[in-house]
């Protein structure tokens, strides 16, 4: 076997140096962050759970008000009917005279 020249042992200890300082920066400058994507703090997911409980509260308002038009609106429609009505008997007995 042949023995490995001066440069290729020093190219190899800096290629294996540069290899593992660089994976201990990585490592060391990600540890602030969540580990997932999905991972998020504690503030943020309060935050969300109130912003979601608006959106809950809101749409349970709408529904409510879009129920209540939607009586009004049938109301009116029955009050427009009965109108529609005499104004028909009105000129159906105001033509035979």
């Amino acid at each position: 076997m042949e023995a490995i020249s001066q440069n290729t042992f020093w190219s190899a200890v800096t290629l294996i140096a540069t290899v593992v300082g660089g994976a201990f920066i990585f490592i060391s400058s990600h540890t602030s962050q969540p580990k997932h994507a999905e991972a998020a703090h504690v503030s943020q997911v309060s935050a969300l759970e109130v912003k979601t409980e608006r959106v809950a509260t809101n749409v349970a308002n709408n529904a409510r008000t879009l129920d209540e038009v939607k009586v009004d609106i049938k109301e009116l429609r029955l009050e427009q009917r009965a109108a529609s009505m005499e104004i028909l008997d009105a000129i159906r007995n105001g033509g035979d005279r």
